[in-house]
């Protein structure tokens, strides 16, 4: 893993970021905003804080749950450390989940073959899928959200097309399993392009059917017949969610404002959907200006100003940040 290569991104990334914050500051009535800001007592940021550090914790939590379905059993550690890694890459890479890879290539460090590792990894997914597929919609209907979202109607179509898309691709790949690795068969003759040696090529597409079937089991092992885990690992996911879903309405409590608890939370969702869309690095610039749209029709402009930049400073910096130093420290020890 290098990490100069991403050094682009993370400039990319941290300057969409601030010209997105500042555009909405300039837009915001600065006057009330900045004393808004500035009022906040100190012990107010550590409780946020640590609520962002459940975030990731509970996260961690998730890893260590599915290994041990899978009969891996990592540390906490190891597992918050490839939660903070993949937060470093998710903010440097476009869309918000482009943290993947470092999870797999992590986790196939240890004892997990690749094949559990993109399993454990893609299954997180699948369980963020059911988490966001009945959560959002109950929320809606709880609620029943009277909201404009004309202005992110393209953007939220486009998410939600990809987020089921994705969802739906892995759950046919599981119950068609046996098709697609006739299809990886196939890959044989393609390889002929690219690949001379006939034995290499036999070894080539051997190695991606064993992983493959080893990806299957594994995914059938952890949705199917542990469900003890599959039960805590989906506790896991609502906890780590929702302790991040409340943010915003912790700082309006901070500045003096009553929050609005339920109704965040469905912005939030909205948000993060929005941010899986592959346009700019850790959906920069998509996630401010969601926010500062969706939040403005409930709250006056320079309160929703002051808002949108604590938020994003307090999640979107703090994983970015925290994230590249424990990179750095895993970089160093020569991974």
């Amino acid at each position: 893993m290098d990490l100069k290569k991403w050094r682009k991104w993370l400039v990319a990334s941290i300057l969409i970021s601030m010209g997105s914050l500042a555009i909405i500051f300039a837009f915001s009535s600065t006057k009330k905003a900045i004393p808004l800001i500035l009022s906040i007592p100190l012990w107010f940021f550590l409780i946020i804080i640590l609520v962002h550090f459940l975030h990731w914790l509970f996260w961690a939590v998730r890893i260590k749950i599915m290994a041990h379905a899978l009969g891996e059993n990592i540390s906490i550690i190891w597992a918050f450390r490839i939660v903070m890694v993949n937060l470093f890459m998710a903010s440097v890479t476009p869309s918000s989940i482009g943290g993947e890879p470092s999870r797999i290539y992590m986790l196939s460090q240890g004892n997990l073959s690749s094949g559990d590792a993109t399993a454990l990894t893609l299954s997180e997914r699948l369980l963020d899928f059911i988490f966001f597929a009945v959560s959002l919609p109950l929320f809606i209907l709880l609620l029943g959200i009277s909201i404009n979202l004309e202005d992110i109607a393209m953007e939220l179509l486009v998410a939600i097309g990809l987020f089921l898309l994705g969802g739906l691709a892995l759950i046919y790949i599981i119950y068609n399993a046996s098709k697609i690795k006739r299809k990886i068969k196939k890959l044989e003759k393609l390889l002929k392009f690219f690949i001379k040696g006939e034995d290499r090529r036999e070894r080539l597409i051997h190695k991606a059917e064993k992983e493959f079937d080893t990806f299957v089991k594994s995914v059938v092992m952890i949705f199917k017949r542990k469900k003890v885990h599959f039960i805590a690992a989906m506790s896991a996911t609502a906890i780590m969610w929702f302790a991040d879903f409340t943010i915003p309405s912790l700082i309006l409590l901070a500045m003096g404002y009553p929050p609005f608890w339920l109704l965040s939370i469905t912005f939030q969702m909205i948000i993060l959907l929005i941010t899986i869309i592959p346009i700019s690095p850790g959906g920069s610039g998509l996630a401010e200006f969601s926010a500062y749209f969706l939040y403005s029709q409930k709250l006056q402009p320079d309160i929703t100003g002051a808002l949108v930049i604590l938020w994003r400073v307090l999640t979107f910096y703090l994983n970015l940040f925290g994230g590249m130093i424990y990179t750095v420290h895993y970089i160093s020890k020569g991974k």
